[in-house]
């Protein structure tokens, strides 16, 4: 089997604004997946903490990232998926984790159904010992949303378990 069909690309983008407490675990959890066709990329918000000490001494690892002051999360975010060339993308904000072999599990899902559009994990909190708090069940109903049934059951898509065809990305950006 083609290798990149594989390992389909994944581009992963953290925005980071001062959260040198929290950053390196966050890029530990996307690196130590030892995904073999990823493109990690940090668009930092100009931090003043040890934020830029952090993400230097993980650069060789790092596709690409830049500080500089952005309009905040959701502008950073853009600046980082207008660089991204991966097949599935995802962003995990600079104070989140991923599970262990989550890219492996997103890539075979992708790989093996080329209609997966969008695929989304557990929304999972955990504590600053990485204990569980609370894992929430799977929901597939846009009355879900549409009620706002999320509100009362605290179930939403949690950004760092969804992944998503860069293809659907391209769909969004021409509406």
């Amino acid at each position: 089997m083609n290798i990149k069909k594989k390992y389909p690309k994944i581009t992963v983008v953290t925005p980071n604004y001062n959260q040198g407490a929290y950053i390196e675990e966050t890029i530990r959890s996307v690196l130590n997946q030892n995904y073999p066709n990823l493109e990690y990329i940090i668009m930092d918000g100009g931090s003043t903490d040890n934020s830029l000490e952090i993400i230097r001494k993980y650069e060789k690892d790092i596709a690409y990232w830049k500080s500089e002051p952005d309009s905040g999360m959701y502008h950073a975010i853009n600046k980082g998926f207008s660089k991204a060339t991966g097949e599935i993308m995802c962003w995990i904000n600079s104070d989140d984790m991923l599970w262990e072999n989550s890219f492996l599990n997103v890539a075979k899902i992708f790989s093996l159904n080329d209609k997966v559009q969008w695929l989304q994990g557990k929304p999972t909190l955990i504590d600053k010992n990485k204990r569980i708090i609370v894992q929430k069940e799977y929901f597939f109903s846009k009355f879900h949303f549409y009620s706002l049934e999320y509100e009362k059951t605290f179930s939403f898509i949690q950004q760092e378990s969804t992944f998503w065809s860069k293809s659907l990305w391209k769909t969004q950006e021409i509406l």
